[in-house]
This record gives structure tokens, C-alpha cells and sequence, in this order.
């Protein structure tokens, strides 16, 4: 593994491989929830952060961390510090253990390699109607059904009238 000095690696507390990626678990230093994240071998998708279609992978809250890395490796991550989360603030929020945040992150990284198969087409359309139905057949592939409430970026979209 060579990227150990980097982020998230150099700050996980749990670091596993899987399938040719690498997964990682980071505690935040002061608000204590998790952050889950993987590390492509390179970036699967043409989109540089994590708009476009990766905004319609389903992961708690979305994905909100994206950065390439000087070997051109690529890190997606998402965190439990969202609306009805556990946190200081709010004490009586959901507490995600680990093994919660394992199973998130490793069906977070099976989205986005799907997503990559579908981003050509999601790029093409040019209409919302289109786009959504390339969003509807990514999901039904992956068999989820998408819940908009636990997607911040998605809902941004939805308010703004464009997918």
C-alpha cells in the first residue's frame, strides 16, 4: 500500500484492501464521528471532484471529499456528521460504529465503479428528463432505491431544478 503517508491513510484507524482498493476508516480529531473513504488506483470517472453522477451515489449524506493524488490515485469519502447524526451537538443522534461505516464505505466504492459506466450517458443528456433516467437505471442496477432526504448535494440539485 503505498500511499500509507497519505490522507486518510497516514490518519485511519482502520485501513483494509479489497478488490485492488484501498479503504480506510478516520475518526475526526475533535467532533469524533467517522469518515469512511476509498482509494481508487486511478480516478474512475472523467468528473474531477464529485459532481456530476457521483452526486447520485448512494452513501450517507453523499460523497464530500474528493482528491487526486500525485500518483493519480483518487479518494472518495463521505462522513457520519450529518443531520441526525450523533455528534456533541447532538448527543442523541445515530452513532455509527465502525463495522456501520465498513459496509457504507465498500457499498460506496461499488457505486462509484458502476457510476463510471453510466457517466457517459448522464454527460451526454441535455435535458433533466434525461439525466434522470440515466440516474433511474444506474440505481435499479445497483439495486437501491435512492433516498433524496440523505443526499445533501442531491437535494441542492433537486432545489435548483437540475440533476
Amino acid at each position: 500500500m503505498k500511499n500509507r503517508n497519505e490522507y486518510p491513510e497516514n490518519k485511519a484507524i482502520k485501513i483494509w484492501e479489497k478488490d485492488g482498493l484501498v479503504f480506510s476508516i478516520v475518526q475526526h480529531p475533535t467532533l469524533k464521528h467517522y469518515c469512511g473513504y476509498v482509494r481508487f488506483p486511478k480516478r474512475p470517472v472523467k468528473e474531477k471532484g464529485y459532481g456530476g453522477i457521483l452526486v447520485y451515489v448512494p452513501v450517507h449524506g453523499g460523497i464530500t471529499y474528493a482528491k487526486e493524488s500525485e500518483d493519480g490515485s483518487m479518494v472518495y469519502g463521505f462522513d457520519c456528521a450529518h443531520c441526525g447524526d450523533w455528534s456533541p451537538f447532538n448527543p442523541s443522534g445515530k452513532r455509527w460504529t465502525i463495522e456501520e461505516v465498513k459496509r457504507e464505505v465498500e457499498k460506496m466504492a461499488r457505486a462509484i465503479k458502476l457510476a463510471a459506466k453510466y457517466e457517459r450517458r448522464y454527460l451526454r443528456c441535455t435535458t433533466n428528463r434525461g439525466r434522470a433516467k440515466v440516474i433511474d437505471e444506474f440505481h435499479k442496477e445497483l439495486g437501491v432505491k435512492f433516498d433524496i432526504t440523505d443526499n445533501f448535494m442531491a437535494m441542492l440539485n433537486l432545489l435548483a431544478g437540475r440533476l
